[in-house]
């Protein structure tokens, strides 16, 4: 073989591979920056649902609310944290929130739960998980506690149990009408509710 033969031969195979890391960076390179892209665009999309949604929410710490109910009781409205979303600014979403009603006859309600809401326009409240509330000496926990001032109604359900001087009670559901001052027990499926008197 010439020395002519061997330079063209020595030629073309470093431009194969000269060609053949062309190629390969090319295309790996382009990969790369189009998974970058997509990666990018995710967070990006990400990013600014989070930045939607965070501008749509606004939230307190350690508020307070202040009203007056349909039959003229006052009560104060609390939670250590609270948001609501300002598409819906009359629903108040509370976390360990608690509330105490002053009745017109002197006698005072508390009622605390782990979380719940508040409608600031019509006043209703529920509270959820861990409830329980004090009135004069009686004692009442439960899971669920609904204050509907729109319909006079305060329902407490979910394992409710009262404790107090004059006996026990334990029911699936207790309504009470606050206007009518009546109360309802009652148990789901045929449970029986459950009631123990103290002489």
């Amino acid at each position: 073989m010439t020395n002519r033969k061997k330079r063209i031969l020595t030629i073309q195979i470093i431009i194969f591979i000269i060609g053949s890391l062309l190629v390969f960076f090319t295309y790996y390179n382009k990969n790369n920056v189009s998974d970058l892209k997509k990666t990018s665009d995710l967070v990006e999309q990400n990013s600014s649902d989070t930045l939607e949604n965070d501008q749509n929410i606004n939230t307190f710490e350690n508020i307070e609310y202040k009203g007056i109910d349909l039959n003229g009781n006052r009560y104060v409205i609390m939670s250590e944290k609270a948001s609501f979303d300002v598409n819906k600014p009359e629903l108040i979403d509370m976390k360990i929130m608690s509330a105490i009603f002053y009745f017109k006859d002197g006698t005072i309600l508390r009622v605390r739960g782990d979380y719940g809401t508040y409608n600031n326009k019509s006043n209703d409240m529920e509270f959820r998980e861990n409830i329980i509330a004090n009135y004069i000496d009686n004692n009442l926990y439960a899971d669920n506690l609904d204050y509907l001032n729109s319909k006079n109604l305060l329902t407490i359900y979910g394992n409710v149990k009262t404790e107090s001087i004059k006996g026990n009670i334990s029911a699936d559901n207790i309504e009470i009408d606050i206007s009518k001052r009546t109360v309802d027990l009652s148990m789901f499926g045929n449970g029986e509710v459950n009631v123990k008197i103290r002489n």
